[in-house]
């Protein structure tokens, strides 16, 4: 018997009319991120040159390590959504994901952050790896990423992510920060509604109400479909998260030493990692374009009886530049090394 192969799904399938309504929707998608980018950009330069620093101070070897530190916290956050795509019974393959991801970070400051989701889901979704059955009679199947189960782990990365980073924060807060009140609680209640909204059977619960396995190519049922999203999944994402935060935290420590004359210490180490929890969850809570004033909002007065007001505001101002330059430097790499026909 002769091997049979499935073509593959391709958007040359899909009726020229809705070809033209998805290049508008995407170059819609990418003028608006655009934009953004090019006002945060803007934002930052303005903000640097009123506060008075002296650049020529700055160590920019530092700075490039904070940089690395951060791109390797994006990568362990891109191998926990791999692996809950995988867990979900979505296939496609390494470089595409990785570029779906790093691409996607740029919808962080579209306010809302609902952009994240959209791009993500759109840049895999019919994406597909071949599945080669075994025996002699082999078969060479594409199973093509659903947009309902791949939003779906979107959600499910970024949830965890926000888990992570809120009980952390909320945990360093009560050991060095007891008198910060009204931000302990905040970031209370945002590990408890995180963390409730990941645990497997609410979230698996949630994706079936919302029909996520629905017209799904598969052939499987919802719980079929879900099954894989388990507790060992989210145990390997809560360990693979708090190292990534943990790196987070390592590149505010290194902007901060980068700067020169701020005095920090290795001792200070556990403050920069209360820092970048505590402000990244606020943005991302505030739905403001990239977190932008929420961010400073919690950094600032932190940092600052720690290291004085000025040094505080400089170092809010860095952070967002070194962590804005690498989400724009790995994009532009990853689309580079692999850019296909999608």
């Amino acid at each position: 018997m002769m091997n049979s192969a499935a073509a593959p799904p391709s958007n040359a399938r899909l009726p020229t009319s809705i070809k033209r309504y998805l290049l508008v929707f995407r170059i819609i998608i990418a003028l608006i991120v655009a934009l953004t980018v090019i006002y945060t950009c803007w934002k930052i330069s303005h903000q640097l040159k009123t506060s008075g620093f002296d650049s020529r101070k700055i160590n920019w070897g530092w700075i490039s390590a904070a940089v690395v530190s951060y791109v390797s916290a994006m990568t362990l956050s891109w191998m926990f959504w791999h692996r809950v795509l995988l867990a979900i019974g979505q296939r496609a393959p390494l470089g595409k994901t990785l570029m779906a991801f790093f691409a996607s970070q740029l919808g962080k400051y579209v306010p809302g952050k609902a952009m994240v989701v959209v791009i993500r889901t759109d840049m895999i979704r019919g994406l597909s790896t071949s599945v080669r059955s075994g025996g002699a009679d082999s078969q060479q199947e594409f199973n093509p990423i659903q947009t309902g189960p791949a939003a779906a782990s979107v959600f499910v990365e970024t949830l965890t992510w926000l888990f992570v980073g809120s009980a952390l924060g909320c945990l360093l807060l009560m050991i060095q920060f007891r008198d910060q009140r009204w931000l302990l609680i905040a970031a209370a209640l945002v590990t408890i509604v995180a963390g409730a909204l990941t645990a497997p059977p609410v979230f698996q619960a949630i994706a079936r109400r919302l029909g996520v396995a629905r017209g799904n190519d598969l052939g499987k049922s919802a719980d079929a479909l879900l099954a894989g999203l388990n507790w060992p999944t989210m145990i390997f994402g809560w360990l693979v998260m708090t190292l990534g935060w943990c790196l987070n935290g390592l590149s505010l420590w290194l902007v901060l030493y980068g700067m020169g004359d701020t005095g920090i210490k290795i001792e200070d180490y556990p403050l920069t990692l209360t820092c970048v929890c505590l402000a990244t969850v606020a943005g991302f809570v505030s739905l403001l374009p990239g977190g932008i004033g929420a961010r400073e909002l919690v950094l600032i007065p932190l940092l600052g009886a720690r290291f004085g007001s000025v040094h505080a505001v400089i170092a809010a101002i860095l952070i967002r530049l070194v962590w804005l330059g690498a989400e724009l430097l790995t994009s532009g790499i990853i689309y580079f090394m692999f850019r296909g026909r999608r």
